[in-house]
């Protein structure tokens, strides 16, 4: 890990947890819900320049990391054996369309909901511990947090086209 990594995870970890602190599975399905309904306006109108793309492209791959992360987890509590990732392998074609991008994010998002509410409706420990690459173990609650936390810090990277 290297020492950005490290100074990463120390400044997030504490933000995740304090996000997911006291939170169940279905109040982080609130959470979800809303920052999608505030953030898929600004995706979709976004400018189609080469920094838009790289954003979007990052927020897909780090939404479809994470919702893998917590599966593989939950069948490393039923005895599989772990498989230390990273987001790089979840991001679409770097030359994608801006629409493509746009269609995954919201294809992502859709997932983690029906996820977390899953989740809700299992019997998984919501304090399960999933190894996060910077910022250490973080419990299914936390993960997903953390999903929700990352787009909606870093969607002042989505410049929006002008009005016409």
């Amino acid at each position: 890990m290297s020492l950005l990594q490290k100074l990463i995870g120390m400044g997030l970890r504490p933000r995740v947890r304090g996000k997911a602190r006291g939170t169940t599975f279905e109040e982080q399905t609130e959470h979800l819900e809303e920052s999608s309904a505030k953030l898929m306006p600004r995706i979709r109108n976004a400018k189609d320049t080469p920094g838009n793309r790289e954003a979007l492209n990052h927020f897909v791959g780090i939404e479809r990391w994470s919702l893998s992360r917590i599966r593989g987890s939950i069948r490393v509590a039923k005895g599989e054996p772990f498989v230390l990732d990273s987001y790089h392998g979840y991001r679409l074609p770097d030359n994608a369309p801006l629409e493509e991008l746009q269609d995954a994010f919201a294809a992502v998002r859709d997932e983690s909901i029906a996820l977390a509410r899953e989740l809700a409706a299992s019997s998984v420990d919501p304090n399960l511990k999933i190894p996060h690459n910077d910022l250490g173990e973080l419990t299914v609650v936390e993960w997903f947090a953390y999903i929700d936390d990352h787009t909606r810090r870093e969607i002042v990277r989505i410049r929006e086209a002008s009005a016409s």
